[in-house]
């Protein structure tokens, strides 16, 4: 039976009080600290996480534009921080040594990535959003209309053919085998150093405007795929027909302790997540990182239109 947004909004709201009542006893209940990514959609999915929250009386401490993914990750295993936002794919960095092609497929990657963090983290990946944020190339329409270049095979024969390239990517796209390795081997070409400006982090912010702008040659960058500015800055995705880079659905990951303290917390969040779709996130960090809006805002606008928090 379908539930509605109501009857999922009681039973969590009845969960949670409980869950309050119990943790209160004797003592005062210990806020959940949310942290999250500091690009637009990490802020913005941090901000509802957060406002879910308080919603249904659960104290939060807002941590959210915490710091890089690698940052993120070490503060939430040190247990510095309680709830953030991640992405599935991401479970091949933190558990090496597994099938690569796991990663690939949104369910397999999704359960394996849960599997293992529950088991060797006390760590609790909840119900993920139904949007791919994977990692793609992409050049600006007038260069593809320029030079024919529309997806990673016609961009592989261009590369071969000696078309100029300047790619802008992270350190960690460069050196993945499910990344530019991967898109390489799988294509047949290869990019020189010269053609490459690597960056360390994985923000796209400055990318596209490298990209847009033409910035020390730039004519290709890393893009996710619910990067907010790329109908905004004209730029066509290149289509990677084989799949190469895994799968990356948002979702919200919990400790194990805040999980035993908060039961709860699980079914808040998951009509939030389970309404979000890629086209979705696009709009929503558009007007983030493009428009300039406010990420609270932004989450609680999103959240007040769907029925989740009152106005």
């Amino acid at each position: 039976m379908k539930r509605t947004p109501i009857t999922l909004f009681l039973v969590a709201s009845a969960l949670a009080a409980f869950s309050l009542g119990s943790c209160a006893k004797g003592t005062e209940a210990k806020p959940v600290v949310v942290a999250s990514m500091i690009d637009s959609e990490g802020a913005i999915l941090g901000k509802m996480m957060v406002l879910m929250l308080e919603r249904d009386g659960i104290p939060v401490e807002d941590r959210t534009e915490f710091g890089t993914p690698d940052i993120l990750r070490k503060a939430l295993e040190a247990g510095e921080v309680n709830l953030v936002l991640d992405y599935t794919g991401s479970g091949q960095y933190y558990h090496e040594g597994g099938d690569p092609a796991v990663w690939t497929d949104p369910v397999r990657g999704y359960e394996e990535t849960r599997r293992l963090d529950a088991e060797g983290n006390d760590l609790h990946w909840l119900t993920p959003a139904n949007a791919n944020n994977t990692e793609s190339l992409a050049v600006t329409r007038a260069f593809a209309a320029a030079t024919g270049v529309k997806d990673m095979p016609s961009f592989a024969s261009y590369v071969n053919g000696g078309g100029q390239v300047k790619l802008i990517c992270s350190q960690a796209f460069a050196d993945n085998p499910l990344g530019l390795i991967g898109l390489e081997e799988a294509y047949g070409f290869k990019l020189g150093k010269d053609q490459l400006i690597i960056l360390a982090g994985g923000n796209t912010a400055e990318m596209l405007k490298a990209l847009s702008e033409g910035i020390n040659g730039v004519n290709v960058s890393l893009v996710y795929g619910t990067d907010g500015a790329l109908d905004q800055m004209k730029l066509l995705v290149l289509d990677d027909p084989k799949h190469v880079p895994p799968v990356y659905l948002p979702a919200p990951v919990l400790s194990g302790a805040m999980l035993k303290a908060y039961p709860a917390i699980p079914g808040i969040l998951e009509p939030v997540f389970e309404s979000l779709t890629l086209e979705i996130l696009q709009g929503l960090n558009a007007r983030v990182a493009y428009l300039g809006e406010d990420a609270g805002t932004v989450a609680r606008e999103y959240l007040e239109t769907r029925g989740l928090i009152g106005k």
